[in-house]
């Protein structure tokens, strides 16, 4: 199965690790990525802050084609603009100064 989540590069990290191709956008290029990913998967996840800034009459089309399974899921805190990934990394391994 080929799954796509469009997300944030903090998301992106756990997500790979998980399996999936995970596709950072911006707010600039969130129309054009979904078409390309409903076009690629068979499973596509996109995070709500960037499904909002799809045309509604766009994300509900999608939603209700047949094909790919498409699945709006949880924003991570503060949006899609993702903090220092150094520091969050850092952070995470207890190095942080």
């Amino acid at each position: 199965m080929n799954w796509v989540v469009i997300c944030d590069e903090v998301g992106a990290l756990g997500w790979r690790l998980a399996g999936a191709r995970a596709w950072v956008v911006d707010a600039r290029n969130v129309a054009e990525c979904f078409a390309r990913a409903r076009l690629d998967a068979d499973l596509l996840y996109i995070t709500a802050d960037l499904a909002a800034r799809l045309p509604n009459s766009l994300l509900d089309a999608a939603l209700l084609s047949e094909r790919p399974l498409i699945a709006v899921i949880a924003s991570p805190a503060g949006g899609s603009r993702p903090p220092d990934l150094e520091q969050v990394v850092k952070r995470t391994l207890g190095i942080a100064a």
